[in-house]
């Protein structure tokens, strides 16, 4: 079986290999072709951190009904309290930290995208969000058109799963 895929060329616009003529082949087999880590960039993994107002219901979220497993929970750790999540075999995290008095800080468009392998993942982990109360919310139209759905955390960010492989352009 042979994945198809969708990327982006310019912001905004989809690629897909459909348009260029049929299905586009990712590398060997169905498994996309893995970009070699930058050199000049030597760092061997990559966290991203969200402030949270609502501490115990952001983790329950993506703990429980997203199934991030905890790799790491902290108290006072340098006057902050959090969780570190990570993805099972990649160098992939994603950190909670407890806001507590301050405001949250960001505002404009704040994602968290999982590619899935196709619409039938998308569709087990929509069925899992159901489970847990989560309901899809309005998204944005590149998400609406290329397979997407999209929900709010707790605090109000969007976490988005897409039902195809992103693959950057050339690859």
């Amino acid at each position: 079986m042979r994945l198809g895929t969708v990327g982006w060329g310019t912001y905004g616009s989809p690629r897909t290999g459909a348009a260029r003529g049929g299905v586009r082949e990712c590398g060997h087999g169905t498994e996309p072709r893995r970009a070699r880590w930058p050199a000049h960039l030597p760092a061997g993994a990559l966290r991203v951190v969200r402030w949270s107002a609502r501490y115990e219901e952001t983790v329950t979220f993506y703990r429980d009904a997203i199934g991030l497993p905890v790799l790491e929970t902290f108290y006072d750790s340098y006057g902050l309290d959090g969780i570190i999540l990570g993805l099972p075999g990649c160098q992939v995290h994603l950190e909670i930290v407890r806001a507590g008095q301050a405001p949250y800080p960001g505002g404009g468009l704040d994602q968290l995208v999982f590619y899935l392998p196709d619409a039938a993942a998308r569709e087990q982990m929509q069925a899992r969000l159901a489970a847990a109360g989560a309901r899809p919310v309005a998204q944005i139209g590149c998400w609406q058109a290329n397979g997407g759905v999209t929900y709010q955390d707790p605090d109000g960010r969007e976490v988005v799963f897409a039902s195809w492989i992103y693959i950057p352009p050339g690859s």
